[in-house]
């Protein structure tokens, strides 16, 4: 089973679901953010720090007038920011800014659990999005939508959105849409895997019959959390029928959601077990063939978790 991105909440189901492109490189220099700071955002008071759940203070009399932001908490590690066509994980939570009553508050908040993703498209723009650009991994920032930008968000959010929503936004993590390191040797047996410089990859079977069984091998060997058998992981997701046939290529469509063992399992499918154990950030391949299927090879960088 395969299927396309289902984030954990409403609000990143906005920013998510359907967006492709290639992986960008991420650099601090020439990153200008379209949204910038205002009186609104400035004036907002927050809380605690980074991390810490946010509790606001919003001034008397609020008119948000155009989208505002305000960097509040900056990270001392700024070589990396968030860029077009980057994977940001987040903690947010919203706020009705004429009341300062909280509507939204991400479950990892002041936790160590898996933050939320959004994606930054500027062909499919929106104020979420473009909050965290040029932002890093480390930065805590206030936002302030007006009523005609918040209205969505704030319906499917549970406020009415009248006088605009505040926002408070820590970036936990900044990350392209393909994995990056060293490549590593697969072994005998295994189809060939390439990549381009977007790094798309391509696969090249070998003249023989699939190997019962599901195995797995790392390609590229990842550094973040490791995936457990609870988590649903964001990916990239190349699969291949041993015809050579392409069945799912998500550099085409989207970012694909895998779900948890649980899920997976019972669709007779036996690969998402490979998955777990292996770190956030590798990329994995896949040769599965079980009694009931069609062998196949699945190419899967893992680029997140929730």
């Amino acid at each position: 089973m395969l299927r396309r991105v289902l984030p954990a909440t409403a609000v990143s189901a906005l920013l998510i679901a359907g967006i492709t492109g290639c992986s960008a490189q991420q650099a601090a220099a020439d990153c200008t953010p379209l949204m910038q700071p205002g009186a609104l955002s400035d004036s907002v008071e927050v809380g605690g720090g980074f991390q810490a759940d946010p509790a606001i203070s919003v001034p008397d009399d609020v008119v948000i007038n155009t989208s505002q932001r305000t960097v509040v908490d900056e990270a001392a590690d700024r070589q990396v920011v968030a860029v077009e066509q980057s994977l940001v994980g987040v903690n947010m939570a919203f706020f009705d800014a004429a009341t300062g009553d909280q509507v939204y508050q991400s479950p990892a908040f002041g936790t160590s659990d898996s933050p939320e993703f959004l994606l930054i498209d500027e062909e499919q723009p929106n104020p979420l999005s473009e909050s965290v650009r040029c932002l890093a991994a480390g930065d805590r920032a206030v936002l302030a939508l007006g009523p005609a930008e918040s209205a969505q968000l704030a319906t499917q959010l549970g406020g009415k959105g009248e006088t605009g929503v505040i926002g408070v936004i820590d970036v936990e993590s900044v990350s392209p849409l393909a994995v990056q390191g060293k490549v590593k040797g697969l072994p005998n047996g295994y189809p060939a895997v390439v990549t381009n410089d977007e790094g798309r990859p391509g696969v090249v079977l070998p003249p023989r019959d699939a190997p019962a069984g599901t195995t797995a091998a790392v390609r590229i060997q990842g550094e973040g959390a490791t995936v457990t058998e609870a988590n649903n992981i964001i990916a990239q997701v190349l699969e291949v029928g041993w015809d050579g046939t392409e069945r799912t290529n998500s550099w085409n469509t989207g970012l694909m959601g895998l779900g948890n063992e649980d899920q997976i399992e019972q669709s007779g499918f036996t690969y998402r077990t490979a998955l777990t154990g292996q770190q956030v950030g590798s990329q994995v391949v896949v040769v599965e063939n079980v009694k009931g299927g069609t062998p196949r090879v699945l190419v899967i960088d893992i680029l997140g978790v929730n």
